[in-house]
């Protein structure tokens, strides 16, 4: 982050976004489960959920040190810092009421590992290969 006002200006973007999202995603499957009321802690525990996420993504992806080490390495780095933490905030929350079954984390796992393996192979093989295309136009206006 080259100052406080930029980090400032990130975290206020992300978290209206991520907590906009949040509560119509509450919204919705609590009209569809039938529950119908949300309560002030619940959002409130939503908001930090959204806080933790968005400082998580900032540090990891917008940060100068974390931006020379490469996509792979902040993905890998905010994977550690936000699972952990959105597994307990879903306990904390209620969404996970039990320990759960075997099969029921390994689902999560799936999910979580299928979606880094997504995003390194986008990474490997879509944005390396449109990286090598734009040095080359790069250096092709740069000689001319």
């Amino acid at each position: 982050m080259r100052n406080i006002k930029e980090l400032l200006i990130f975290l206020r973007n992300g978290l209206s976004l991520v907590f906009s999202w949040l509560v119509i995603c509450t919204v919705a499957a609590s009209l569809t489960v039938g529950t119908g009321t949300i309560s002030a802690v619940y959002l409130l525990k939503l908001f930090l959920l959204g806080f933790w996420a968005v400082l998580s993504f900032v540090v990891c992806f917008k940060t100068e040190w974390s931006q020379k080490k490469g996509f792979i390495f902040s993905l890998t780095l905010f994977y550690i810092m936000f699972i952990p933490v959105e597994i307990a905030m879903f306990y904390y929350m209620g969404i996970f009421s039990t320990a759960g079954s075997i099969s029921t984390w390994l689902i999560f796992a799936c999910i979580v590992l299928g979606a880094y393996l997504v995003s390194v192979i986008i990474d490997f093989f879509i944005m390396k290969k449109k990286a090598i295309l734009y040095t080359e136009k790069v250096r092709e206006f740069n000689s001319k």
